[in-house]
């Protein structure tokens, strides 16, 4: 395989972009929640809405679930003498933004199902998806003691 030349600030660069998408993941929210309730669009009907209402839960949900069931255990821990530097290896990155994009996807998913059919479901699974970006923040996966 071939490797380019080492990532200069890597901890940096890594933080950058995980705030970036959590930013992202919550102004996309927070524009959808804006656009649904000053736009007030008509409701789709009734049997419709549930449908749409239960399958984007359940996707946001189901990637969510695999985001952290099957993504986050191929993050690799850091061992206690690796600096940050070290620990942010092209592996390391890899797998933490792969984790990352598919939770931040979990959450659009969710936020798209709220603006469609304002239903708690959808919002719910949009508040775990955020909660768990928050949660596997670059400083957590080094396991710096951040809280």
């Amino acid at each position: 395989m071939n490797h380019g030349p080492p990532l200069a600030n890597a901890p940096r660069v890594v933080r950058i972009l995980h705030t970036a998408l959590l930013g992202g993941l919550i102004l996309s929210g927070a524009t959808l929640y804006l656009a649904r309730r000053l736009s007030q669009p008509p409701p789709p009907p009734v049997g419709e809405a549930r449908v749409l209402t239960l399958v984007l839960a359940v996707v946001s949900v189901g990637v969510l679930v695999i985001a952290v069931g099957m993504l986050r255990p191929r993050v690799p821990e850091r061992r206690s003498e690796q600096n940050p530097e070290a620990y942010w290896t092209d592996a390391s990155r890899a797998a933490a933004i792969v984790l990352w994009a598919a939770i931040e996807g979990a959450g659009l998913v969710g936020a798209v199902g709220y603006f469609l059919t304002a239903a708690a479901a959808p919002t719910v699974a949009y508040a775990l998806a955020l909660a768990a970006l928050v949660l596997f923040r670059p400083g957590r996966l080094e396991g710096d003691g951040e809280t």
